[in-house]
């Protein structure tokens, strides 16, 4: 596998995109931020997004991720989000180690007018090498079309249906579909269905506390797995800063390693302090600032459980988070 091929795997992971500020009114809508919807029709967010405040909006996002084996295979990942004044994700370095090789990327995020994502470029050490088209029609997603300039035969087209509070995913030239099913009232992804030639394969039923943060996710079928989130009681401001990114992150996301706790993690309303899944339960240490109000760092072991990494794996994150004042 090619080293940039890991290294965009990633990038796109992080540029996964969750929030339950969705309108709804017969369909899954991307919110713009502008003060007016773009088609005058759409009503307004059952949530509205938040205004940010000068104590949650972020001026800086780290994450750091281990994987290691003990057999000398350590691999790292270290990004670095940059947000802007309007507490907004626009982009992800990364720097990533696997056997002695460090390869450095950046991912962007492309927004028109109304802030709605129309691109994800991702560069490694300064080059293009891929990038993610997404195409509107009356504000919600039709087409997601994945183009990789280094090796054509990886690239994919996704069309989408949209009905009611269901939007069908094709992935073209194949026989392979999946289908979304949203909270009515929410906007909130509730279940997630994969269909080969029109057989269910895999399903992943999500539930939701009271505050709407993820609490468990099980799937059965194909890999099949229970993941289960405690969370605290204070606010997330990852889900302030990258709120106008969901719908794009659950269309675009074909269960991506440990995609359950990045919906859990960064989309929550409050911060999750634990994870459980078959391999066992996360220890995380966390702290926050004097007022206890603000999360400051949350590090320590976490688990996927998933196919593509050996049970054996030690897996270590350390994230801080920074604040304007």
């Amino acid at each position: 596998m090619k080293k940039t091929v890991l290294l965009t795997t990633i990038i796109l992971a992080f540029c996964c995109f969750s929030c339950d500020n969705e309108p709804y009114d017969g369909g899954i809508y991307t919110e713009p931020t502008s003060e007016e919807p773009t088609d005058p029709v759409d009503p307004e967010p059952v949530d509205p997004t938040p205004e940010p405040t000068g104590s949650l909006q972020l001026s800086d996002y780290d994450y750091i991720k281990n994987f290691s084996s003990g057999l000398g295979d350590e691999t790292t990942f270290i990004s670095d989000f940059v947000i802007n004044a309007n507490n907004q994700f626009l982009s992800q370095n990364t720097m990533f180690t696997f056997l002695g090789i460090t390869v450095n990327g950046v991912g962007n995020i492309i927004r028109d007018e109304n802030s709605r994502v129309t691109q994800v470029r991702t560069s490694v050490d300064g080059v293009l090498i891929n990038r993610t088209i997404v195409e509107y029609n009356l504000n919600k997603i039709n087409e997601i079309r994945y183009e990789d300039l280094e090796d054509a035969s990886e690239n994919f087209t996704f069309v989408f249906t949209h009905a009611n509070n269901e939007i069908t995913r094709m992935r073209m030239g194949t026989n392979s579909t999946t289908k979304f099913t949203f909270n009515e009232t929410t906007s909130r992804l509730i279940k997630r269905e994969t269909m080969e030639s029109g057989t269910v394969i895999k399903t992943e039923n999500i539930s939701y506390d009271a505050n709407t943060n993820l609490t468990s996710v099980v799937i059965t079928g194909q890999d099949a797995n229970t993941y289960t989130y405690m969370h605290d009681n204070t606010t997330n401001p990852l889900r302030l800063s990258l709120n106008d990114m969901y719908i794009y992150s659950i269309l675009n996301d074909e269960y991506d390693d440990q995609y359950e706790h990045w919906q859990a993690m960064i989309y929550s309303t409050n911060n999750v302090t634990s994870v459980t899944t078959q391999q066992g339960s996360s220890t995380l240490d966390i702290q926050y600032d004097d007022a206890g109000e603000r999360i400051l760092s949350r590090n320590g072991t976490i688990f996927t459980s998933v196919p593509s990494i050996s049970d054996g794996t030690m897996i270590t994150i350390d994230e801080t988070f920074e604040y304007i004042n």
